[in-house]
């Protein structure tokens, strides 16, 4: 099941995608496939309005340079707010602020090393469990860890970047090159494997927690887009 934002995203590629039918049938069938095996929380039905009238914004709008609180409730994996943003800008440029209360411990150990998700984008055209870049993080030993991760043809890669302090402040930048993602936090340099080249509308990608397990308490995160 889907939420809201992630009905308007299959809306949105729908539509793309009829305009070509003959070419990107059998893509249509794929991506709405894709959708139904994600199994996500479905809140409210998809609108008839036209995509960017619900609640979805471009790269033009006012949130830059605004500090945004991120909330995930315990139990849950998505945070709040979570509104639909589009961009086709190839780098995206924002500072992370974690809080005392990304400290954590999961039910089962093993899932201690599962990566949380920060903020990124979806790519190449697809769902973001196919193709995407985001910035990752994880409580573990003892130390807040951040990573790349990418899916790249719908498999996922990550690998650390660094290590950072909870209360300070992370410069963060993702850039889309031919071949490859570039992730750079606080000066350190990380390469991931991109599944396509060129330049897409892509959507944004918010704070989730998880992994297999739900957020153990309320976590906070401040994230600016610069």
């Amino acid at each position: 099941m889907m939420t809201q934002n992630e009905n308007l995203i299959l809306l949105y590629f729908c539509r793309r995608l009829k305009s070509n039918i003959i070419m990107r049938r059998i893509s249509v069938a794929s991506l709405i496939i894709c959708f139904l095996a994600t199994n996500i929380d479905c809140t409210k039905p998809v609108s008839n309005k036209p995509l960017n009238s619900v609640n979805s914004t471009t790269e033009q709008d006012d949130a830059k340079g605004k500090a945004v609180i991120y909330l995930i409730k315990k139990g849950t994996h998505y945070c709040k707010p979570n509104p639909l943003r589009f961009s086709s800008k190839n780098t995206i440029s924002f500072t992370a602020v974690f809080d005392s209360s990304c400290i954590y411990q999961t039910v089962d150990p093993s899932n201690q090393n599962d990566i949380n998700k920060l903020y990124g984008f979806s790519d190449c055209n697809s769902h973001h469990l196919e193709n995407s870049a985001r910035i990752g993080w994880r409580w573990s030993n003892d130390s807040l860890r951040i990573f790349g991760f990418v899916h790249y043809g719908g498999e996922m890669i990550s690998q650390q970047i660094t290590t950072a302090q909870i209360d300070s402040v992370l410069n963060c930048c993702i850039t889309c090159l031919d071949t490859a993602y570039e992730f750079n936090v606080n000066g350190n340099v990380l390469l991931l494997p991109r599944h396509c080249s060129g330049k897409y509308t892509r959507y944004r990608l918010y704070p989730y927690f998880g992994g297999d397990e739900t957020a153990p308490h309320k976590i906070k995160i401040q994230l600016t887009e610069l």
